[in-house]
């Protein structure tokens, strides 16, 4: 996908920002992975299913062409499938020409599958399409629900994965806000400054419940709890007690620049609660290099 990344240097206490930006990057990236499915599936529906057989077969596969696609606002690159007819014309696929009309992961579409994932309602978001949805080249509306309702599952899905796997350093908790709702986004930052969405909640870094249920769940999913990981937190003594609360001594705790209060110096350590032992702040390649 095009569109700048982040520098490995600046500082990892800048989490309010990052967190909008790392959830949003992660939406779009299961809007992608539900494009290339359904175009599979249109291109299915026309040609029939690969290697099969049909006496009737009406168009055939003409591999890939590179094209684009805007979502979320930025431009995205996809592999499009293309679909020729037997007398060797082109077929258009429905749900193409809608997408790459306009941005299908407008605004309210993206606090709709956030919500929608972080308030726990999984099981209506990993239901298959409606079938009255799945009919190609229905309106422009129901193409765009379709997306829409493919992109939560997508998201849902991911926000279920195991997390064992990742080589995590550093873990950003900070609230991100959808107009009258908050959503608790946990991002985590690899040994390679890789960034990756591990956790949605819906509520604020001031509601204990939610934040020890974030991090539970995360935990259940995989995060390590017998080492030492760096937390980049917001001000709210709620979540600063969850952290400490569910991992002790292993938490070393920074506090995101970004909500210091206004007028008072940065602060100029990271502190282990329960050992007291103080740290320099870092940036990203600090830690990295660590």
């Amino acid at each position: 996908m095009s569109g700048s990344k982040p520098d490995g240097s600046s500082s990892i206490c800048r989490s309010g920002k990052f967190a909008r930006e790392a959830l949003w990057y992660t939406v779009v990236l299961s809007g992608l992975a539900f494009v290339e499915e359904e175009l599979e599936a249109e291109r299915a529906a026309l040609c029939g299913a690969r290697y099969a057989h049909l006496a009737g077969r009406t168009a055939t596969r003409a591999g890939h062409v590179a094209s684009s696609l805007t979502l979320g606002g930025r431009r995205a690159e996809v592999k499009r499938p293309r679909v020729r007819s037997i007398d060797g014309h082109e077929l258009s696929l429905p749900s193409w020409q809608t997408w790459s009309s306009r941005d299908p992961l407008h605004e309210r579409a993206v606090e709709q599958m956030v919500l929608g994932v972080s308030s726990r309602r999984y099981a209506r978001s990993l239901e298959p399409v409606p079938e009255e949805l799945r009919v190609h080249g229905v309106s422009k509306s129901a193409v765009s629900e379709r997306f829409v309702v493919g992109t939560a599952r997508k998201l849902a899905a991911l926000m279920e994965r195991k997390l064992a796997g990742l080589k995590l350093i550093a873990v950003m908790i900070d609230g991100v806000h959808f107009a009258d709702h908050v959503v608790l986004a946990a991002i985590g930052i690899d040994v390679g400054g890789k960034k990756h969405t591990l956790g949605l909640r819906e509520g604020a870094t001031e509601n204990a419940a939610a934040c020890k249920a974030l991090l539970a769940d995360l935990i259940e999913r995989g995060l390590p709890t017998e080492r030492s990981l760096l937390f980049v937190i917001d001000g709210a003594k709620a979540l600063r007690k969850a952290v400490t609360d569910t991992f002790g001594p292993r938490a070393l705790i920074q506090r995101c620049r970004e909500h210091s209060v206004p007028g008072r110096a940065h602060s100029k350590e990271v502190r282990s609660p329960l050992t007291g032992k103080t740290f320099e702040p870092v940036s990203l390649r600090q830690v990295v290099a660590a």
